[in-house]
């Protein structure tokens, strides 16, 4: 040992220099939730109902001289609702850990800022994933089968376009039967502790009990984890975000997004409380090719322009895609000089696109859902706020005591929904060959 002052002598009162907050190491885009306008409806009561009519009176007709009249017949008319749904983040300190703060309270308030920050932007976040599906919580499917272990991680594989485009380290998920109907008894509240985006492969913690005891579901709170393979194309979901047993009929616990808006019943037999099957103008024009993918075309966009201005008599103005469209796009209009890049406010990017009534514009979001594309109307889908997102201070405080605990509970809220008055307008292309990332 060096009699000097060097380094390793030193080493035990040199301070460590920290950096000002946190670098996120993962996706963080909000788009598609920021996007919608926001309705000046809210959702309150049993919910917001609106009117729509399905067709005009047919009590027209040409006549001979004195001849009858028409018959006063009335045009088809009902009625909607869009309910709120009830999404939350929440945080807990001890008590010993506010004390130990005291010491530096600037300290404390920055870490706090900090936790609070963290779950603002999470809640921000997830609401832009709900956004994407249908409400009942999908994340992906695996690609192999797998059997997961109780006394060490494991790993699951998701090689197929969905991939892990919506999975996060710390998720709590539950594994359900390929239809998505049935809930697993030996693979629920799994925890997601990496995801390796180059192979596509996800790492879950030990397959033990620590999270069950928490789960919002008390049947499947009682289910026991074991070593039980999961088959292949299983669907993984959101924690609790579906019953034991699921059916579309069921009321979904997350956000309506664009999967069950833009469809004509095959995901949801009833949208806003009207049904598909005996309402068939209710269906949004899904353009599909039998989950045979085909490459995107400027005529099949053109055709989806089209759809929309025939059913509805109204003029898509917005489309939606993902990154890996946005790439078959572009090529189709690498060599034209009408590929023109631009920024719309807030700095999201978009394309345009000549569909014959002017142009349109093309919203580009990460999390949009693979190899499909979106046409709308401007202002046709919203977001429908019962209650902003803020935090759940309706006694005055927001930091509440955990009974019987020396813990102090915060926890966030939005009470929302997305959702359209009018669905004939809307256009989904579906089956496109979505590019590869690596």
């Amino acid at each position: 040992m060096t009699s000097y002052a060097d380094l390793t002598n030193l080493v035990s009162i040199l301070k460590n220099v920290y950096g000002d907050g946190l670098r996120n190491q993962f996706n963080d885009e909000k788009t598609t939730y920021n996007q919608f306008p926001k309705s000046d409806r809210k959702p309150q009561g049993l919910g917001y109902i609106f009117g729509i009519r399905y067709n005009r009176t047919q009590s027209t007709g040409a006549r001979a001289e004195s001849g009858k009249l028409p018959e006063p017949f009335t045009g088809k008319k009902d009625n909607g609702t869009i309910k709120p749904r009830y999404i939350y983040g929440a945080i807990r300190l001890t008590g010993p850990a506010i004390s130990a703060a005291k010491a530096n309270v600037a300290a404390f308030v920055d870490g706090l800022a900090d936790e609070m920050d963290d779950i603002y932007q999470s809640i921000v976040t997830d609401l832009n994933r709900q956004c994407q599906w249908d409400g009942f919580g999908k994340l992906a499917t695996n690609s192999l089968s797998f059997a997961p272990a109780t006394g060490a991680t494991y790993a699951v594989t998701f090689d197929n376009d969905l991939g892990i485009t919506y999975l996060q380290e710390g998720m709590l998920c539950d594994w359900y039967d390929p239809t998505g109907v049935t809930c697993s008894t030996t693979c629920v509240a799994q925890r997601i502790t990496a995801v390796i985006p180059s192979t596509k492969v996800v790492i879950f913690e030990a397959s033990t009990q620590t999270y069950l005891v928490n789960h919002p579901n008390a049947t499947i709170a009682a289910y026991t984890n074991a070593t039980t393979a999961i088959p292949i194309s299983s669907i993984l979901v959101k924690m609790g975000s579906r019953l034991p047993t699921s059916a579309t009929t069921d009321t979904p616990y997350e956000i309506t997004g664009l999967e069950g808006i833009f469809d004509d019943g095959t995901l949801l037999a009833s949208f806003e409380n009207i049904t598909v099957a005996t309402k068939p103008k209710w269906a949004a024009n899904v353009m599909s090719n039998a989950s045979v993918t085909r490459e995107l075309s400027v005529d099949m966009m053109l055709n989806a322009v089209d759809l929309v201005r025939i059913r509805s008599g109204l003029n898509v103005k917005r489309i939606r895609m993902g990154l890996g469209q946005r790439r078959k796009y572009a090529n189709l209009l690498m060599p034209d000089v009408r590929f023109a890049p631009t920024v719309l406010k807030g700095g999201y990017e978009t394309l345009t696109f000549n569909g014959g009534d002017g142009s349109l514009e093309i919203l580009i979001d990460p999390m949009n859902q693979p190899g499909k594309i979106y046409f709308e109307p401007q202002g046709v889908v919203q977001k429908y706020e019962m209650t902003e997102l803020g935090w759940g201070d309706l006694d005055g405080t927001n930091m509440l005591r955990r009974s019987g605990y020396d813990e102090y509970d915060l926890f966030i809220r939005i009470y929302t929904n997305i959702g359209t008055e009018q669905r004939n307008c809307l256009t989904k292309i579906s089956d496109l060959v979505e590019p590869t990332l690596y």
